[in-house]
């Protein structure tokens, strides 16, 4: 399963939203979608569910228009959308209707969810009484109560303590194992880096960057060494070392100034000399600049 974003563009009045943007994301595969908050995520996340519509573009599925018809959704969105003031279960078997589901199959389902996410002693509360951290996880059960074909979060983690994170990891790991095609959109570049096989980045509505995360890190320019050994310190002290525990990492600014380094070690003991790749968090910043202009475009 393969869905394909082609040359969409999206503008609100005089305000050009999307310019061009394209990607692709496959089955069996978690595709992250970054950029800055409004920038134009939420809307090509919107259009791909068909919730707006592109200007002129494309989103296709295995080659055909995407459409409600040829696949399942699930969405986990940034914004809560539980009624407040209504039983958490009552609430999951509606959505669960919503989705196709029969009120008993979709009951079942949702006992089940609890039942796995820790969440039985909440089954008579309401949606209001539960706490930020598992009301996001009743809005992941939501999400995946149809099992869906394609799920798309934005901003999953909003809330949650680090052990309902990996508990939320587990989940999405799941669904990719299950062969989904997932769409993770995320501030928490660590995570992103650590579980998302492609990356895709957003600026100012435009796609600056995307690909595989371990090709692109490998392809990218490498500005940092790692050395290590007795005594290094003193061979560059007109060089900026940042302590590590065991070494010290040094920015290089080209080849040759690569080269000058290794030459002043030259009668060290030194033990480790490795270039390190840049992490996701050091592309990203470089991709996306630092703008001045503010936030523009999208509705996030």
């Amino acid at each position: 399963m393969t869905l394909e974003v082609n040359d969409i563009n999206k503008h609100y009045g005089s305000n050009h939203v999307l310019k061009d943007v394209s990607f692709k994301a496959t089955n069996n595969r978690t595709l992250g979608l970054l950029g800055r908050n409004g920038h134009g995520k939420s809307t090509t996340m919107k259009i791909i569910m068909g919730i707006i519509n592109a200007d002129s573009g494309t989103v296709t599925l295995d080659g055909q228009k995407i459409n409600q018809k040829n696949f399942k959704l699930g969405y986990l969105p940034e914004e809560r959308g539980l009624y407040l003031k209504i039983n958490i279960v009552e609430q999951m078997i509606y959505f669960g209707k919503l989705r196709g589901l029969t009120a008993s199959e979709a009951k079942k389902i949702s006992l089940e969810f609890l039942e796995r996410m820790e969440m039985n002693e909440y089954i008579k509360k309401n949606a209001g009484e539960l706490s930020k951290g598992n009301q996001q996880k009743i809005q992941l059960a939501l999400a995946l109560l149809n099992d869906p074909d394609i799920l798309i979060l934005d901003e999953p983690y909003s809330g949650l303590d680090p052990v309902n994170s990996a508990m939320l990891l587990g989940f999405v790991d799941e669904s990719v194992k299950k062969g989904k095609l997932v769409i993770f959109s995320s501030h928490q570049l660590n995570t992103v880096e650590e579980f998302c096989d492609d990356i895709c980045i957003i600026n100012r509505g435009e796609v600056v960057l995307t690909g595989n995360i371990r090709d692109v890190k490998k392809e990218y320019p490498k500005r940092e060494l790692y050395i290590e050994g007795e005594g290094i310190s003193s061979y560059l002290e007109d060089e900026k070392l940042s302590e590590n525990k065991n070494g010290f990492t040094i920015k290089f600014n080209g080849e040759e100034h690569k080269k000058q380094i290794l030459s002043k070690l030259s009668n060290s003991n030194l033990d480790v000399f490795k270039i390190v790749e840049p992490t996701l968090l050091e592309i990203f910043l470089d991709k996306i600049g630092e703008s001045k202009e503010g936030v523009r475009g999208d509705n996030e």
